[in-house]
């Protein structure tokens, strides 16, 4: 079986770390599959929505493999891999439709940052998180502290950080980095509902409306408030919307096409 999983079912796509010998750890294989994926996902005018998860029971990630880190020794080879990995979050994060992670096991280190570069996390009620680098003398470097940061604030952020804490299901939930806690086994069927409701909104509000919030994190209130006019200006005059206001006088549920 290969180390990454790619499984397209219509508009709606699971990607899944299968190592689960090692914990799911990130090591060149799982890299080139999240880019190959990402290819795929990217070109998809039809893509809905993607869930990430790993194999098992016991690990969504625990971070990035040792042995295979091991082949970076110098400053130059690790900030070549850090760098690598943040291109590739960074594209994952950037899909213009929602990726839910699924933590259905514990998410350690780097595994703690993928599940960040998400947009969504349903968490398992055995699972928990842990920003572990400092306990092998490193940091963030898959672009985790930032969206940390951005996330929960600086305190929290740096209490999670440095003390290296077990957070627990609960405490994700109450500090945000969580969307919902789930039975263990059931982090799955979760997401999907949540893709289902998902699904029964018009793709191209979907996209515009993930493309407002990530602009919005980024640049002013003002310039984020003038984006969302234009986008509510392209959607007014979309066949969706038509759709929509059609199906509605008509009693009936919309079919949607994207456009």
């Amino acid at each position: 079986m290969p180390d990454f999983i790619h499984e397209a079912e219509g508009a709606f796509s699971t990607l899944k770390f299968n190592r689960k010998d090692v914990r799911n750890a990130i090591n060149e294989d799982i890299m080139q599959g999240l880019t190959d994926a990402l290819d795929t996902l990217e070109a998809s005018r039809e893509l809905r929505a993607v869930i990430l998860t790993g194999a098992g029971e016991e690990a969504f990630c625990s971070g990035g493999d040792l042995k295979w880190l091991q082949s970076f020794e110098s400053r130059e080879a690790g900030l070549g891999m850090s760098r690598r990995m943040q291109g590739i979050l960074g594209r994952l994060s950037a899909l213009p439709v929602p990726v839910i992670a699924v933590l259905n096991g514990y998410a350690l280190g780097g595994g703690t940052e993928i599940a960040m570069a998400c947009d969504m996390r349903i968490i398992e009620e055995h699972a928990y998180m842990s920003f572990k680098q400092a306990r092998v003398g490193l940091m963030t470097g898959w672009g985790g502290g930032g969206r940390l940061l951005r996330t929960i604030g600086y305190g929290r952020a740096l209490e999670l950080l440095t003390t290296c804490k077990e957070l627990s299901p609960e405490d994700a939930l109450k500090m945000g980095l969580a969307n919902a806690v789930a039975p263990k086994g059931d982090g799955f069927h979760v997401a999907k509902a949540m893709v289902e409701e998902i699904s029964k909104s018009a793709p191209g509000a979907i996209r515009c409306l993930k493309e407002l919030l990530l602009f919005g994190l980024e640049n002013t209130l003002d310039e984020t408030t003038s984006l969302e006019s234009s986008l509510f200006a392209d959607l007014w005059v979309s066949e969706d919307h038509d759709e929509a206001v059609k199906a509605f006088f008509e009693k009936r549920s919309p079919v949607f096409k994207g456009r």
